[in-house]
């Protein structure tokens, strides 16, 4: 359970007996693999982040035993996919040698060669930290312990950075470069001294691939970029405009064993700088990188724009505009949005278009609230229609990342669940089970989102409502 982000909402079952010591795998089943997937995987189909595999759990094993001890807040990169879910402190729940037993499961099991916890490292991070109220950010921790390089698979890389005023990609050729420069990590990066507006960079080197046969590259950048591999372009971003919306461009090529030619070419005019460019076997697979993740949209304190990615719903758990602290933004495949109230219990606002912008509250902990990037954003409610004994319960994720809010009043429970639906509408269904009371819920105050304006839900039952703003 140690790394990553998100290890949500850990359930730790502090009345669950007390296993010993030296059982790191029970343990690890008990209080992280709800979470984390008992094969390390990720929960839910990778909702969640995983740990088998991730570069987290080498390097520096202090920055396991400080994750574990006093959380993670905000958005953290595991694999090459961003999370942003909270992983709560643990250290007043579980001992240190419980620590020991599970962070060495951990760095030991599906393939990891992490550094082996000891005791002793426990107490002394534990007395290093020990005045620390707040849970880590992931910046935070990678300034103290940053991950190792991985090479990869690009080799014999240079680099050329070019000065000019563009709209679109040149021709390098026609130009001369500022400089050369060997990049021996095999990783691109965009950010040059002294620069920060018009210029071009070319990296030149070989893509090493492993075997014969079909290959996927994913590119996107702010502004314009290409990729050509063996004198052929694979794919390519055009024009000017930021990264993380419709912009991006998945392209396929079939490739042999070993060195082939490879040449990204990028244009950086004005504002947010970055490019991210990775790879896999055509079919499917893990995704792997020719570019530092954080190296997208690193200009600023905006301009992180958060779109769904490979068809899956985005979350976006910080402050909103228009809403209440504790709301809960979904961001869906087709179009449309949702914000969520859990001070409420309620949804409160539907909007179509772009999802949101986090780069206030991603970049260096922003404050303030964060409008929703889309048009026609609206007010479904702005208060609390159940009563005083209703509680939230949290929320679950299909394996597409669809919400199903839970709410517990008394005895009963009240599952609100959303969902795409057909081409420009979201899919609400209300469930109620247990106890015997009726309830009369409000769909949509007087907007014309939802033709029903209240459902009278029986327990048992559901109901199904169809949002659609236009």
């Amino acid at each position: 359970m140690p790394l990553k982000h998100a290890f949500a909402m850990l359930c730790l079952c502090i009345s669950a007996p007390r296993l010993a010591a030296q059982d790191g795998e029970q343990l690890y089943g008990l209080y992280c693999s709800a979470c984390h997937g008992a094969d390390g995987k990720g929960a839910t189909g990778g909702a969640f982040p995983p740990l088998a595999g991730s570069d987290w759990i080498t390097g520096n094993p202090k920055r396991s035993v400080a994750i574990i001890l006093k959380g993670l807040h905000g958005p953290v990169e595991v694999s090459g996919k961003t999370y942003n879910l909270e992983m709560p402190p643990q250290g007043a729940v579980l001992p240190d040698d419980q620590i020991v037993a599970i962070l060495n499961h951990v760095h030991t099991a599906w393939g990891n060669q992490g550094q082996k916890i000891t005791p002793d490292l426990v107490k002394a991070t534990r007395a290093e930290f020990e005045s620390r109220t707040d849970p880590w950010t992931a910046p935070e921790l990678l300034k103290l312990y940053p991950l190792e390089l991985r090479k990869t698979a690009l080799a014999n890389l240079t680099s050329r950075v070019y000065k000019g005023q563009w709209n679109s990609l040149p021709d390098f050729n026609a130009i001369e470069s500022e400089n050369v420069e060997e990049e021996h990590n095999g990783i691109l990066d965009t950010s040059i001294s002294g620069l920060k507006d018009h210029y071009g960079i070319v990296w030149e080197g070989g893509f090493m691939a492993p075997e014969d046969g079909g290959y996927e590259f994913a590119l996107d950048a702010d502004d314009g970029a290409r990729v050509l591999i063996n004198g052929q372009p694979v794919s390519e971003v055009k024009g000017i405009g930021p990264m993380g919306g419709n912009r991006g461009s998945t392209g396929k090529t079939n490739l042999t064993k070993g060195e082939n030619p490879i040449r990204i070419e990028y244009f950086q005019a004005t504002g947010l700088v970055g490019i991210s460019l990775k790879w896999r076997k055509a079919g499917g697979g893990k995704w792997n990188w020719l570019t530092k993740p954080s190296n997208a949209g690193n200009g600023g304190a905006t301009g992180i724009p958060l779109a769904p990615q490979d068809g899956k719903t985005v979350i976006y758990r910080n402050f909103i505009q228009g809403t209440t602290p504790r709301a809960i933004a979904f961001g869906f495949p087709g179009g449309l949005n949702l914000a969520y109230s859990a001070d409420n219990l309620a949804p409160e606002l539907v909007w179509a278009g772009d999802f949101i912008d986090a780069g206030r509250h991603w970049t260096n902990r922003g404050q303030g609230n964060q409008p929703p990037s889309g048009d026609m954003v609206i007010k479904l409610t702005d208060r609390r229609y159940l009563g005083a004994e209703a509680r939230f319960r949290g929320y679950s994720l299909d394996s597409m990342g669809n919400p199903s809010f839970k709410i517990v009043i008394g005895d009963q429970l009240l599952t609100d669940a959303w969902k795409p639906g057909e081409t420009g509408t979201l899919v609400r269904t209300l469930t109620l089970t247990g106890g015997s009371a009726a309830l009369d819920i409000p769909a949509g105050g007087d907007t014309s989102v939802v033709s029903s304006q209240s459902v009278n839900l029986t327990p048992g039952r559901s109901a199904t409502l169809i949002y659609k703003p236009d």
